[in-house]
């Protein structure tokens, strides 16, 4: 039976409530917000799909443009609106002069605009502008090769699809659910251990602890996880964007296929004629490069939802496993590209490294958590630089992770390991990514250091035997 505590006993376990709270509502916060920025992300993705049909579609006019192949150009731009997204695309000079335009209503098919025959272009250097109203998100384009040749207009639906969106909400949901589910034991374990050892101290102190770290590095995980989960999405998004894209475009070169097939082949005159009327010799040259292009789309959501699976499952501290570590960290790398990009470029000088006797999904945990962190330490509006250098000797292997970011001044550098310290705003971090990744390293044999001059940089090295240490006792 639980006993009832005194004031002096609550007051003894006050602190630790007061921390298990502030944990679970933190995690639950994250949960919450992460759902909250779906709508958000799926509008950044119109963007890019808009920007993505556009730069597409600039390769394939220039040419056509400089040799005034018109009908080449407007047979581009048909297939440029086989997308039911876009709304229009309109093919100007660079004074304006309209030169070709096409249009759709919703769900109809596109046809010829003739009017108005002049329109208004950007009066700037720029080579791209994105704008959005009500209606549409507008994207120009210059058109260049050598020299300016004129603009493109893209325009598409100002609309959400409301299958995507169920789908991100759903994704999201389900880490909103994991977060808060997270917070809530958190906060549970952090109840039950200060209720026993306030009433019972004793043997039971060490067992809980033991559970309460090994929860907590779990929940470091599932919090990192949480902060790329808006990433991921968008990196998958794209992809999946242009392999959709692809497979209309397939769709109707099989029908111009079918055609040429069913056609009879008696009179090669009659056959000739009917494949220039349907484009024939282009549509045989671009359908390799389409093939291609879906191909390696789907070559990337694959690697990236690979490297999400590997990194979420959870390694037992006991599981130990001979690992190649510069696989991991290219694995890490690829899942925290979204958090990198306009932020910091990575370079990598690896040593040949033998493989390591150690739990790789956690190893992986400290080196996603040392690369997130030195990206968000670059200040706004500056393309920092990450190094990340690994060599070996016949008993250990170390890793580093230096970047040129601001540095950590020597009052903070000494309580950076401590948890739940933190230097993010509220709401963006745990406080417990330096302290996990530290004991993980630890129990590992190894050790995590840290290296900083204000002004110059940070650098983070990991030091690991290559064999497991012998367990003590």
């Amino acid at each position: 039976m639980l006993q009832r505590l005194s004031s002096a006993q609550w007051k003894s376990i006050k602190p630790a409530l007061l921390i298990g709270l502030a944990l679970a509502l933190l995690q639950i916060g994250s949960g919450l917000a992460a759902y909250y920025q779906s709508k958000s992300l799926l509008w950044e993705g119109k963007f890019q799909t808009s920007h993505n049909l556009t730069q597409g579609l600039l390769v394939a006019v220039a040419d056509q443009m400089v040799l005034k192949d018109y009908a080449s150009v407007e047979s581009r731009i048909v297939q440029t609106m086989s997308n039911a997204e876009v709304a229009s695309v309109i093919l100007t000079d660079t004074a304006g002069k309209v030169l070709s335009a096409l249009k759709r209503e919703p769900g109809q098919e596109p046809h010829l605009v003739f009017d108005p025959d002049w329109i208004q272009t950007p009066e700037t250097e720029q080579a791209l502008l994105q704008s959005r109203d009500h209606a549409f998100i507008t994207t120009w384009a210059k058109v260049s090769l050598g020299s300016d040749l004129g603009w493109v207009r893209l325009q598409t639906y100002n609309e959400l699809d409301s299958a995507d969106l169920v789908s991100l909400r759903q994704q999201t949901l389900l880490l909103s659910a994991l977060s808060v589910v997270s917070g809530i034991l958190i906060l549970g374990v952090f109840l039950w251990r200060a209720y026993f050892t306030v009433v019972q101290r004793g043997h039971m102190f060490e067992a809980q602890l033991d559970e309460a770290t090994k929860r907590l590095v779990q929940s470091e995980k599932l919090a990192s996880l949480g902060e790329l989960a808006a990433g991921v999405a968008h990196e998958i998004n794209n992809p999946v964007g242009y392999v959709s894209s692809n497979l209309t475009t397939l769709q109707k070169y099989l029908a111009v296929y079918e055609k040429v097939l069913d056609a009879p082949a008696t009179d090669p005159a009659e056959m000739a004629a009917l494949k220039k009327k349907l484009n024939y010799a282009f549509i045989r040259d671009d359908l390799q490069s389409l093939l291609k292009e879906t191909q390696e789309g789907v070559g990337r959501v694959k690697a990236i939802i690979q490297d999400l699976k590997d990194y979420a499952r959870t390694n037992a501290a006991t599981h130990y496993v001979a690992s190649d570590l510069q696989v991991g960290l290219k694995s890490t790398l690829n899942i925290a590209r979204n958090q990198l990009k306009d932020r910091a470029d990575v370079r990598l000088t690896l040593g040949d490294l033998p493989l390591v006797e150690c739990a790789p999904s956690q190893i992986d945990q400290v080196f996603l958590n040392l690369i997130v962190n030195a990206a968000q330490a670059m200040p706004a509006g500056k393309m920092g630089v990450i190094d990340i250098r690994t060599a070996c000797n016949h008993e250990q292997v170390w890793i580093e992770v230096q970047d040129n970011g601001p540095g950590i001044a020597p009052e903070i550098l000494k309580k950076i390991f401590d948890p739940f310290f933190t230097t993010k705003d509220p709401g963006t971090g745990t406080g417990l990514g330096l302290s996990v990744s530290q004991n993980i390293i630890q129990q590992h044999g190894g050790t995590l250091t840290v290296d900083s001059t204000v002004g110059v940089g940070t650098t983070f090295k990991i030091t690991l035997p290559i064999k497991r240490p012998a367990a003590k006792g």
